[in-house]
């Protein structure tokens, strides 16, 4: 097809936006003269779907859900739509030949108006069990992509596709020296104690908010830890000035809110382990990068993360380490454990990886 239009839709965290960096990177890879639209809320920053030339149509958050009781319920019904006019009309200027739904309710809207203008739709589920959006969306087409294979149960009588969770990987090949550079950390040689054969390095993260639980218990242990492992910490950005007052400076500690596509990657070749939350995005990247883990899923009632963290778990990639268990001993005790076996860990997370994951969707919605 010449000149193909595609639209992405998604938003609200980052889990539903950077997936969609890949893809829009995959589709200029395979045709650079594809048109690529980005419609959904910007709750999460959109410049990185900007960079990529990607041209974002900014619609109004309408339709999140809360697990509790909330007033804001009923001004999330009266936004509802006006969220679903800017959609269709949107879709409707741009009149795109293919649509990627990407989860969350962000994506609600857009779909339904693609439905309605007789778009072909196609939609990606992070999770292993899928969200509420993509659970309704999947009435709407027959054309599903999914990350993990436990999920293709929960869309019978579909046309599949197990894809993996599209993830950026421009820095996977990132050499140690560079990596430290863009940390603007010290040379190995000049510091005795970030030298490899003496200190682990361990990359806590708890994703773009920061998980307050692991921050907390991580503020606590810290002390423990620096006597014995190099730590780079990404506490979020809501949290990073409360932490960064809570401690005292130590070589062997790298504290930063927020880390960017190349900071991560970064993170990620240095450490010989790391540490955060069961976000598709997060294993999938942690798989890429063929790095051992203890995932601590974020424990809510019908929450993904606790189902994500077993399926990966199971495949001997990771080790689980429950919210509620979330303490320094047995925060110590995981440590030892997944460094123990941190060759097998690497081993089985470089065989769960789907490094294609972002070109096999953007064939597919190319190929649609």
């Amino acid at each position: 097809m010449k000149n193909p239009r595609i639209m992405l839709f998604g938003g609200g965290t980052g889990g539903h936006v950077l997936p969609l960096v890949a893809v829009a990177r995959a589709v200029k890879k395979i045709a650079p003269e594809a048109k690529i639209y980005f419609v959904g809320p910007e709750e999460f920053p959109l410049d990185s779907l900007r960079e990529e030339g990607v041209i974002v149509k900014k619609i109004i958050s309408a339709g999140k859900l809360r697990r509790y009781f909330s007033w804001f319920y009923v001004w999330e019904l009266i936004k509802l739509p006006f969220a679903f006019l800017q959609s269709f009309f949107i879709v409707l200027s741009v009149n795109p030949d293919v649509v990627l739904g990407k989860g969350s309710y962000g994506s609600v809207w857009p779909v339904v108006a693609a439905e309605m203008l007789f778009k072909k739709i196609i939609i990606h589920e992070s999770d292993t069990v899928p969200g509420l959006a993509n659970r309704f969306l999947s009435f709407l087409t027959d054309d599903i992509a999914v990350s993990f294979e436990e999920t293709k149960k929960f869309f019978p009588g579909k046309n599949v596709y197990i894809v993996g969770n599209p993830v950026r990987l421009k820095y996977l090949g990132l050499t140690k020296e560079q990596a430290q550079k863009i940390l603007n950390l010290p040379i190995n040689e000049s510091i005795p104690s970030l030298r490899p054969q003496t200190r682990y390095t361990i990359f806590i993260s708890g994703g773009s908010q920061g998980a307050q639980k692991i921050n907390r218990i991580i503020l606590e242990s810290l002390d423990d830890l620096l006597k014995k492992y190099f730590v780079i910490w990404s506490t979020g950005s809501a949290n990073y000035e409360l932490v960064k007052h809570s401690m005292s400076d130590s070589i062997n500690l790298k504290v930063m809110p927020f880390l960017n596509e190349r900071e991560l990657a970064a993170a990620y070749t240095l450490c010989d382990l790391a540490i955060g939350r069961a976000g598709a995005g997060t294993i999938f990247e942690l798989a890429a990068f063929a790095k051992p883990a203890i995932l601590i899923p974020l424990e809510r009632n019908g929450g993904d993360q606790p189902v994500n963290a077993r399926a990966y778990a199971q495949a001997e990639a990771a080790i689980i380490l429950k919210e509620s268990d979330l303490n320094l001993k047995n925060l110590l005790a995981k440590i030892e454990s997944a460094l123990n076996q941190s060759g097998k860990l690497s081993r089985n997370a470089k065989k769960f990886a789907k490094i294609d994951a972002a070109e096999e969707l953007a064939k597919i919605l190319l190929n649609l």
